[in-house]
């Protein structure tokens, strides 16, 4: 074709046309736009798995959704499908029941077997902060969603509405505050909470 004569049609996540040529065009970005900690909550991407967020890693067999299933929860939350409640971006930390990379099916955060695993690990998470002194929903907060890319101000004002604290009120790591907490975080990030006490009772006799 005439590269003078090209007409070429740009859609966002979808393709570049050209006559009879069709080229599909992958946008990839760090995280999502929308950024975790607006309200309503964001911050886990609740649109279906996508190429933005997903690969195409086998998960293993003894994998449970958050359904008892084993199949990947694809029109769920993101926090959700990946048994990860909190949005815990991968890393290095060794996590009990968390998938290799080989098996994760996410581009950016962890994935875990089942979802008391996730939560279990939001639980350690909190009592780690706590140890090192950011005991405070503000604190917790600043270093767990920095405001470089998310809405820090409304995810404290969110977090200290349901714990009924003020952002400088010094937590301890008591079970209830630590359910608390974590039933408010995940309900951020996922736009409800999906953890139920029973779910968190399991999570927590695991520590």
């Amino acid at each position: 074709m005439d590269a003078k004569k090209k007409k070429i049609l740009f859609i966002s996540r979808g393709v570049l046309t050209t006559g009879a040529i069709v080229t599909t065009i992958v946008l990839i970005r760090r995280r999502n736009k929308r950024k975790r900690g607006l309200l309503p909550p964001s911050g886990s991407d609740r649109s279906p798995a996508n190429i933005l967020s997903t690969n195409n890693n086998a998960l293993p067999p003894n994998f449970k959704n958050w359904n008892g299933g084993n199949t990947y929860l694809s029109s769920m939350p993101r926090g959700i499908r990946n048994n990860n409640p909190g949005n815990i971006i991968q890393s290095k930390s060794k996590w009990h029941g968390k998938l290799p990379k080989n098996q994760n099916k996410d581009r950016r955060f962890e994935m875990f077997i089942a979802p008391e695993y996730g939560v279990r690990a939001m639980i350690k998470l909190f009592q780690n902060y706590m140890g090192k002194g950011f005991n405070t929903v503000e604190k917790i907060v600043h270093r767990y969603a920095p405001s470089f890319e998310n809405n820090t101000k409304a995810y404290i004002n969110a977090v200290c509405k349901d714990l009924k604290v003020q952002p400088q009120t010094k937590l301890r790591p008591t079970k209830n505050t630590l359910r608390l907490l974590v039933f408010s975080m995940a309900k951020v990030e996922n736009g409800k909470n999906f953890i139920t006490p029973q779910l968190f009772e399991q999570a927590y006799s695991m520590i």
